[in-house]
């Protein structure tokens, strides 16, 4: 389950953040498509938010990556 304090969102010193952005940061330089790379950043914060709706968790990424 997640360590973070806030259910639908976790600050940059949080493992899932960084588990996040390095997924889709690493996917791009191995030079994966845009989509590829968001929708696997979306399942790695699924595997550490599974209580967050799976409509929800796209959003939560895609601000996280702007």
């Amino acid at each position: 389950m997640s360590s973070c304090d806030d259910k639908f969102g976790c600050g940059p010193t949080d493992t899932c953040y960084r588990a996040v952005v390095n997924t889709y940061t690493k996917m791009k330089m191995l030079g994966q498509r845009d989509e590829i790379c968001f929708n696997s950043a979306v399942k790695v914060y699924q595997h550490h938010h599974p209580e967050v709706p799976s409509t929800r968790a796209p959003y939560v990424i895609a601000d996280w990556l702007d």
